[in-house]
């Protein structure tokens, strides 16, 4: 019992709880660390790695881990050894690039696996397969991917590791996905969807609903994409999640582009943008701006296209982001550029009975040069 209550210490970390960030995690073991708890300290490097994982830093996360690897070998700490080389793994299988990773990643989840089925503990034997299981998908066989999540599911159900399961479930849709079959992969998210319901977990039921809708995407399944793109909206609106919620808008513009419909694209971008807005989260609000004058220009409307990048490049100087506001900069060059580029066409279509003008001979010499001095001047102005 106490075998199984060291691996849900260092499992209990979800990815959606906003207690388990970097800043908090890392709080939590310098404590311990102060307080000489060393193994409650290697629970803590193992948590904080995971959340380092998930924000993208790899490195951070590789150096977490492998120190509470270090802590647990010296401390003969059997229990959080293996979900030490576990959670390398997964480090490797989410961020790893090449050979070295791949290798490390196989031999750490192996070593896992081998380490948990040798002291017995059935829930640590099942984190390992998941693990494995990643790096399948990552590097190796998709039916590889699939047999082994198969297998940490079954272990998870059987050890009660409910939110365990509906983890693995998404894996098992990994590597359903990376076989081509999207049937089955939806099945697997299915799956995961009916246990966080079960478990009440609203958060992680919309988020099903998403990826559900990605998957229907991908199977050439409009119909049941709207639908479920629709519910998950709903989900997290009703919890008050608005970043997730834009993630699913940022998902409908995407099938509106795709699909050819134009004009529902630009519509979803606004609502997008009205959807930060509301929220009060401007430098979001002035990033779906910049998207919205994007499209605008891809649609050919430059003066609506200048008007909205001057709106989100004020916001984005009011909130000191120097790289959005280049980006403004850049944009508003480029619908310059469109719009005396569509003047000149229009010069030379309306002499084309007088002149001769080469048809590709449209250029705006300095453009760069201009967009670099108008950045510059808005760093003297001290905006930043």
């Amino acid at each position: 019992m106490a075998m199984t209550q060291d691996v849900d210490d260092f499992l209990s970390m979800d990815d959606e709880d906003p207690t388990t960030s970097p800043a908090v995690a890392e709080a939590a073991q310098v404590a311990l660390e102060r307080a000489g708890d060393k193994r409650g300290q290697a629970i803590a490097k193992v948590r904080l790695a995971e959340a380092l994982s998930l924000t993208g830093k790899a490195q951070e996360a590789m150096a977490q881990a492998q120190e509470a690897l270090d802590i647990c070998e010296d401390m003969r700490f059997e229990v959080g050894r293996g979900a030490a080389l576990a959670a390398i793994a997964r480090i490797c299988a989410a961020h790893g690039a090449g050979e070295d990773d791949a290798e490390l990643g196989f031999d750490s989840a192996q070593d896992a696996l081998r380490h948990f089925r040798k002291i017995g503990v059935k829930r640590g034997e099942a984190i390992a397969l998941w693990s494995s299981a990643q790096m399948e998908c990552a590097f190796g066989t998709p039916r590889q991917a699939v047999k082994l999540a198969s297998e940490a599911i079954v272990l998870f159900q059987d050890s009660g590791a409910s939110s365990l399961e509906a983890r693995a479930c998404h894996s098992l849709a990994d590597g359903y996905l990376a076989a081509g079959d999207t049937r089955r992969a939806a099945k697997a998210i299915e799956r995961a969807m009916a246990v966080q319901a079960a478990l009440g977990d609203k958060t992680k039921e919309a988020k099903c609903l998403h990826t559900l809708a990605t998957i229907e995407l991908q199977s050439n399944e409009p119909e049941k994409a709207t639908e479920l793109l629709g519910k998950a909206r709903a989900g997290f609106k009703a919890i008050g999640d608005y970043r997730a919620e834009a993630m699913v808008m940022d998902t409908q513009r995407d099938m509106h582009l795709a699909a050819g419909r134009f004009v529902e694209a630009v519509q979803i971008v606004k609502e997008t943008a009205t959807h930060f807005h509301d929220a009060g989260d401007r430098g979001r609000e002035a990033r779906a701006l910049l998207k919205l004058s994007e499209l605008l220009l891809e649609g050919g409307d430059t003066e609506k296209s200048q008007k909205v990048a001057e709106v989100a490049a004020n916001i984005l100087v009011e909130a000191r982001d120097e790289e959005g506001v280049k980006q403004a900069f850049e944009l508003m060059g480029a619908v310059k550029h469109a719009s005396m580029k569509r003047e000149m066409e229009a010069v030379i279509e309306l002499n084309s009975g007088f002149m001769h003008v080469p048809k590709h001979l449209i250029v705006d010499p300095g453009l760069n040069k201009r967009i670099q001095q108008s950045y510059g001047e808005a760093l003297q102005k001290s905006l930043f």
